[in-house]
């Protein structure tokens, strides 16, 4: 395993640490994310979502879980009680893991993962929200200096954010329906570990952001 992907791992552990951290009731949920980690690890790492040719594709299997997962956190009663379970000033930390992300996608692009266009270099601006956490979090939830309402501007700036990440990374995937980056394609995501950012810190950080537009109280 190379080092990099060695500290994209370790940011993933980190990931987990802080969203779990944020909750009353950490446990259980570190386990079910470990497990989950481990398993989408283990498909990837067989070489299955490399197969990017067939419709649809099967990189689908490393996102609907998750997709799944947040839906059900917001939309059912056992979710939505879930949520109630965390500390709105102390999620604000996971957004800290957008800084080793990008320097993990750049490092990416250098061995030819993934195109230039998803790094800072790019139109990839993610790395903002996780240098501006800390800010929010102090002066924001801690001094009560920044208003409730510019604080959800944040949150809504970060997920636009990602949502920009996300479709540039699936516009540049190898898929049928690729768009953009013919001359080095989005492969990155596709293998081990890498696909454990779909999967598991992207699903972890969008649920950062509506945790912090539904319970955003300074």
């Amino acid at each position: 395993m190379s080092p990099l992907a060695i500290i994209f791992l370790a940011v993933v552990l980190l990931t987990i640490y802080l969203f779990t951290a944020a909750h009353r009731r950490p446990g259980r949920a570190a386990m079910y994310l470990l497990i989950y980690a481990a398993v989408q690890l283990g498909v990837a790492a067989t070489g299955f979502y490399k197969d990017a040719t067939s419709l649809p594709p099967r990189f689908l299997l490393n996102l609907f879980p998750s997709v799944a997962a947040v839906i059900w956190l917001f939309f059912s009663r056992n979710g939505r009680e879930f949520v109630k379970g965390f500390d709105v000033a102390k999620m604000t930390w996971i957004h800290l893991v957008r800084v080793p992300v990008e320097l993990v996608l750049y490092g990416m692009f250098l061995q030819r993962l993934i195109p230039r266009i998803m790094t800072f270099e790019g139109n990839n601006f993610d790395i903002v929200m996780g240098l501006t956490a800390p800010l929010i979090f102090y002066f924001g939830y801690r001094k009560g200096w920044v208003t409730p309402g510019l604080i959800k501007i944040w949150h809504g700036v970060g997920l636009l954010l990602l949502l920009n990440i996300v479709v540039t990374a699936v516009l540049a995937a190898p898929f049928p329906f690729q768009q953009i980056a013919f001359d080095q394609p989005n492969i990155g995501i596709l293998q081990a570990p890498f696909n454990l950012l779909p999967a598991v810190v992207v699903p972890l950080v969008v649920v950062g952001h509506l945790v912090g537009l539904r319970k955003n109280v300074v």
